[in-house]
């Protein structure tokens, strides 16, 4: 990924990794990249706006690609295989497979907070 990306070029990433991509969901992309952007923003608390910052490129594009992947597994589109970039994987396992994708996602988001300390003062 480069050092600053839109949703569009995320969509691009996701959509050129997952073979074959059924048209169905191919028009969802940039929708489901807003979706998880606007995840990781409510999840850390931070604005990323329209450019995406390359540290929360990773947690958005494997949290798409596992929403892309569970559309598959749910829909009947025919494909008896996919390949997620180097991965392959028949129809029957999608669902772990967008699993995996998910978790990646979600503990790349943990990372994000390291080194961040919260003090609170407790009452009384």
């Amino acid at each position: 990924m480069s050092p600053e990306a839109n949703s569009g070029s995320i969509a691009i990433n996701v959509f050129n990794s997952i073979s074959p991509m059924p048209g169905g969901i191919s028009g969802l992309l940039v929708t489901l990249v807003d979706n998880n952007r606007f995840f990781v923003e409510q999840y850390t608390g931070d604005s990323i706006g329209s450019v995406i910052a390359e540290r929360y490129q990773s947690p958005i594009t494997n949290l798409t690609t596992a929403n892309v992947i569970k559309l598959m597994a749910v829909q009947d589109f025919g494909v008896q295989s996919v390949s997620v970039g180097d991965l392959s994987t028949n129809n029957s396992n999608l669902m772990v497979m967008a699993k995996e994708f998910e978790t990646r996602g979600m503990e790349e988001l943990k990372s994000l907070d390291i080194g961040t300390i919260k003090y609170f003062k407790a009452r009384g």
